[in-house]
């Protein structure tokens, strides 16, 4: 037998391969491929890779995670004494004025809508939440049979 260069015996490999007969998929195969798609369809986002989150919670955590790990470098730099505390007092007055701007604020919000909603009567309130509850339990059973006649048989 003669040596083949690895272009001809590449060459033989495919044509052996190429007369093998096509093999045929189990019948259930497609029943459960589709099974897992519809599954992985329903899980919830929190359930997902961090690239199906909600646009406003990835930003969330990437501000969250970004302060975490900030705090815990200037924490550790601080053990080690690469940082004194003044130097920490200084990097952090900015954040807690913001954060006592936004007390401020509140207050003031809260201060501006406290003897508006003191004044309406309980009557008033439970009416509207059992108005926005039935909208909302409306709207979840228009929706489910939307889905029913329009796209479950398709």
């Amino acid at each position: 037998m003669a040596r083949l260069t690895p272009e001809q015996l590449e060459q033989k490999i495919h044509a052996v391969l190429r007369e093998q007969p096509t093999r045929k998929a189990p019948i259930s195969l497609e029943a459960r491929v589709l099974g897992e798609i519809a599954r992985r369809q329903a899980l919830p986002w929190w359930h997902k890779s961090y690239v199906y989150w909600p646009n406003p919670v990835k930003l969330l955590f990437l501000v969250l995670a970004t302060g975490v790990a900030a705090g815990v470098l200037l924490y550790s730099m601080q053990v080690l004494g690469l940082v004194s505390g003044d130097v920490l007092k200084q990097v952090f007055e900015p954040v807690m004025g913001a954060i006592n701007t936004l007390r401020v604020i509140s207050s003031a919000l809260l201060g501006w809508v406290k003897p508006a909603v003191m004044g309406v009567s309980a009557t008033y309130l439970y009416a509207a939440l059992a108005i926005l509850g039935g909208a909302y339990a409306i709207m979840l059973g228009l929706g489910a049979t939307a889905y029913r006649v329009l796209w479950q048989h398709r």
